[in-house]
């Protein structure tokens, strides 16, 4: 039996070793030995992600600034008075305010104030009337130091009341004429005849509708200048004495408020 030695077993080791050293490398070198990873697929989730919360974010509220409305100013016009009846050309009124009046350089209430009459005064009306500012105005005077425009005031407390209606005048001297019951005709010469205390409206022209210049009472007389015009359903005359120049209506059905004079 043959005796081993123990320094042989290393190289009995060593050529079991090489040879599959040799292999291996072999092996490397042919790419046979090579690590190949397979992917792995992961399949698709199935199932529906969660929707992350979203913030709400609340906004202020605009205020919407409405253009401011136009507001038109009323304006308020004063009725105007009525005139007051017994007044006329050529007559005579009294004051009758309680605080005396004011009297103007014109028919207007912001018009130069040239004097004033106290309450009792007797005036003489020397032209008029004239609405203006809501009143009627008639200019007056006093036969002294005082000339201008007065208003009559309100209907239900005047602050002129008349006082004597003027005498007849046709512009010449009073007529002693008698009345005659026909037309009047151009050339003629008239006399105011209205009922009671009716004064008669004389105006700048033919119609209800023109300004008036003038109101006379019952006894008052003209010459007639122009005419006849229909308006209104009535005839129209021109008048004219040494006061007053102007239009006014025959009269009115029955009512004859301009008859002639013989």
């Amino acid at each position: 039996m043959r005796n081993t030695e123990p320094h042989d077993r290393p190289l009995k080791s060593w050529r079991l070793i090489l040879p599959l050293t040799l292999l291996l490398l072999a092996s490397l070198a042919c790419g046979g030995f090579q690590v190949r990873v397979t992917p792995t697929v992961t399949p698709p989730s199935t199932e529906t992600p969660e929707a992350e919360p979203t913030a709400t974010i609340e906004l202020p509220t605009a205020t919407v600034i409405q253009p401011a409305e136009t507001v038109t100013p009323t304006v308020e016009v004063a009725p105007t008075a009525p005139p007051v009846a017994g007044l006329a050309v050529g007559g005579t009124a009294k004051i009758s305010a309680g605080g005396g009046l004011n009297v103007r350089a014109k028919a207007a209430k912001n018009a130069k104030q040239v004097g004033k009459l106290n309450s009792g005064a007797v005036v003489t009306l020397t032209a008029g009337p004239t609405e203006a500012d809501g009143f009627t105005w008639w200019e007056v005077d006093n036969g002294k130091d005082v000339k201008g425009w007065v208003a009559t005031g309100p209907a239900s407390d005047p602050w002129l009341k008349p006082e004597a209606p003027p005498p007849p005048s046709s512009g010449e001297t009073a007529s002693t004429g008698k009345l005659v019951n026909r037309p009047i005709v151009l050339g003629d010469r008239v006399r105011v005849t209205t009922q009671g205390n009716q004064v008669l409206t004389v105006r700048e022209e033919a119609g209800l509708g023109a300004a008036a210049s003038a109101r006379v009472v019952k006894g008052t007389e003209f010459m007639v200048r122009g005419g006849p015009v229909r308006e209104n359903e009535m005839l129209w005359w021109q008048l004219e004495n040494d006061k007053v120049n102007g239009w006014a209506a025959e009269g009115q059905g029955e009512d004859r408020w301009l008859t002639p004079v013989e």
